[in-house]
């Protein structure tokens, strides 16, 4: 009955984004379907939406949500659908194409851990029960943990993880979502990454663990962390970005995850200027003499064909440093939060200052990124004197 489909598909204006959605859950969409200036551009939007649903509402029963054709008894099943559904959204425009893929990696991730000695993608959902939760909850949050990714990661990995939970849920294809009420930001398996990233950790680490190393691959270090800069933003660093005159980096551009390729940074503030201390500019003039590849168009950190370093390498390299220098092994990621934690002392509380540094879209994300690293210290004069003297010890 199409009329009754209609009847339910309510528009209604959104005050928080200013425009006009449609409540379309009856068919399968979330309440706040669309982007519609005025409530005549809504409604001619829901007219069009009963017509391309019509097919299928013919042969289905209309009980608060459209039925499934197919019984979803394996998790392979729900994937399939809710790859489905989060596709159809980006092609509406609910969500951005960046944010289903951050979907799809974070969740692709999650039915990879194994329960039971089987991957939760190859399992069925009679082992989601409620008698089964706490040996859920310990495999996701194990499995979560295991991968050694960065605090912001593993909150991602669980909270994409949840959503899917939550559509299986709403769809009636399993009884309850385990890890509903699960959060992992105050977790001690994950931790604060505060200890690691200690200026007396890091001046270990520039003291007794890069000297061992070439030219090139101390510059890769010390830049990142006289930087902050993303490891693809780093691998897609070119010599014409840097400005040995005003001691300036200027970041525009970074090696895509996944690939060789370079392209746009990861958001629009990400294009930006950083000052660097005058210790790690002259390693780079040093390696520029040195590099076969030191034309403004050169990659700074290039391979032996003048492409980018593939990310390993520079997994590689920190762990190798950190063993050298006797610390324990920090992430490649710790040294874009170290750099973050000495300018939030050095500057103060200046939210807004500290995101332009680190490329971020708003200072709200690097108050909730960064925010517990700030211990209310002196400010210091620049930011670069911040970096240089917590790499390199002294005032």
């Amino acid at each position: 009955d199409r009329s009754k489909v209609m009847k339910d598909l309510k528009v209604r204006y959104w005050e928080a984004r200013k425009h006009w959605v449609i409540d379309a859950r009856l068919v399968g969409l979330n309440n706040r379907y669309g982007n519609y200036p005025s409530q005549k551009a809504a409604i001619k939007e829901a007219e069009l939406l009963k017509d391309k649903i019509s097919t299928i509402v013919a042969d289905t029963d209309i009980t608060g949500a459209i039925a499934e054709k197919v019984d979803v008894v394996k998790v392979s099943q729900a994937v399939e659908k809710f790859y489905h559904h989060q596709t159809t959204r980006q092609e509406n425009k609910e969500v951005s194409i960046s944010f289903f893929k951050e979907i799809k990696t974070s969740l692709d991730y999650c039915l990879a851990i194994k329960i039971d000695g089987k991957k939760f993608l190859d399992q069925s959902f009679d082992i989601i029960k409620r008698e089964n939760k706490s040996e859920l909850v310990t495999a996701f949050v194990k499995g979560i943990t295991d991968e050694g990714k960065s605090k912001a990661t593993a909150e991602k990995r669980i909270k994409v993880l949840k959503m899917f939970l939550n559509y299986c849920d709403l769809k009636g294809w399993i009884t309850m979502n385990p890890l509903d009420k699960v959060s992992l930001g105050m977790s001690a398996e994950i931790g604060d990454r505060a200890p690691r990233i200690q200026p007396e950790t890091i001046q270990k680490i520039v003291s007794d663990g890069l000297p061992a190393e070439t030219l090139y691959d101390q510059c890769m270090v010390l830049t990142a962390l006289a930087s902050g800069m993303r490891q693809g933003e780093l691998r897609a660093l070119k010599w014409g970005n840097i400005d040995f005159d005003n001691e300036t980096i200027r970041i525009e551009g970074a090696v895509k995850h996944g690939t060789m390729i370079i392209g746009d940074t990861k958001t629009k503030r990400g294009k930006r200027e950083i000052p660097i201390d005058a210790a790690t500019m002259k390693k780079l003039k040093e390696l520029k003499i040195a590099s076969k590849f030191s034309a403004p168009g050169d990659i700074v950190f290039a391979s032996s064909n003048g492409t980018p370093k593939v990310q390993k390498i520079l997994i590689k390299l920190i762990k190798r440093v950190c063993n050298t220098a006797g610390v324990k092994p920090i992430l490649w990621g710790d040294m874009r939060h170290f750099y973050a934690s000495v300018q939030l002392s050095s500057l103060g509380e200046d939210w807004a200052e500290v995101a332009a540094l680190m490329g971020h879209s708003n200072s709200n994300f690097t108050y909730k990124q960064y925010g517990h690293y700030v211990k209310n210290e002196r400010k210091q004069a620049k930011a670069r004197q911040a970096a240089a003297s917590a790499m390199y010890g002294g005032n």
